[in-house]
């Protein structure tokens, strides 16, 4: 069994999605999602399509340049480059995550889609893309950095924005659960093998710790069991919005399925 603690982007499926740079138990920077990676285009699929779709139409009208920060496996990867004309910058630090995105990414990206699309093995405040986008993504990632990380993260986020541009992010946890949570991630079936999955959520002192576990079964009997967790920061809408605006950005609006749009300020 690895158990790993997480204070990055948790798994999407989560009952708190407002779902980071990784920084696994051992402190490695570019580790984190070693056990979540084999498991995440089977079941957290699901929950990551329904915002590609409503990203698809951003993407489309972008002007200069496209960054997703935290990209993970290209779930939302792929939405974005089809669907834009322009560049797509990937930011995805952890080696896990970033390998199945580079093969999802090519062939299939290949000629002049593959060209339009750079990924970067770095966390976000590490970019050099100053006014290189118009619109930027960032999912199941914010909440789960420290506090001076988050708004650190706000600050490259309007310098990488043009003035006018966009950023979407999902709607962080308001509040620490009362109780434990537990939630099933589905399952689903190859071969011989069913693959399962549950989030648990608990409060954690002043974070929301997130426990994932996987199992491999056949025949009814469990072949392998893996667990990784995560932590997150609860963030009110008001305290957001606020840590937003000292960053030169201004909190507008929804977009559904719980995207939260939000303007660089010309």
């Amino acid at each position: 069994m690895d158990r790993r603690v997480d204070t990055r982007r948790a798994p999407a499926g989560s009952p708190y999605t407002g779902l980071p740079e990784a920084r696994p138990g051992g402190g490695v920077p570019g580790q984190a999602y070693a056990v979540s990676a084999e498991f995440y285009d089977l079941l957290h699929s699901r929950s990551y399509h329904r915002h590609a779709l409503a990203l698809a139409g951003p993407a489309a009208a972008a002007r200069v340049g496209i960054v997703e920060v935290g990209a993970g496996t290209g779930l939302v990867t792929d939405v974005l480059i089809g669907a834009s004309c322009v560049p797509v910058h990937a930011v995805e630090p952890a080696a896990a995550m970033r390998a199945v995105l580079l093969s999802r990414l090519h062939p299939p990206a290949g000629g002049s889609v593959g060209d339009r699309v750079t990924v970067h093995a770095c966390s976000a405040v590490e970019l050099s893309l100053s006014g290189q986008a118009d619109l930027a993504v960032c999912l199941r990632m914010a909440s789960c950095l420290p506090p001076h990380e988050r708004r650190a993260l706000w600050r490259t986020l309007a310098d990488l924005l043009v003035p006018g541009g966009l950023l979407f992010l999902d709607r962080p946890p308001a509040r620490l659960p009362a109780r434990p949570a537990r939630r099933s991630l589905g399952e689903v079936r190859l071969g011989m093998d069913t693959y399962r999955g549950q989030v648990t959520a608990r409060a954690e002192g002043d974070r929301i710790r997130c426990d994932y576990t996987y199992l491999v079964c056949r025949q009814g009997r469990v072949m392998r069991r893996a667990q990784e967790s995560f932590l997150l920061w609860p963030l009110s809408r008001q305290a957001l919005g606020a840590e937003l605006a000292d960053a030169g950005l201004a909190l507008e609006g929804e977009l559904p399925p719980d995207l939260l749009r939000v303007r660089r300020r010309v």
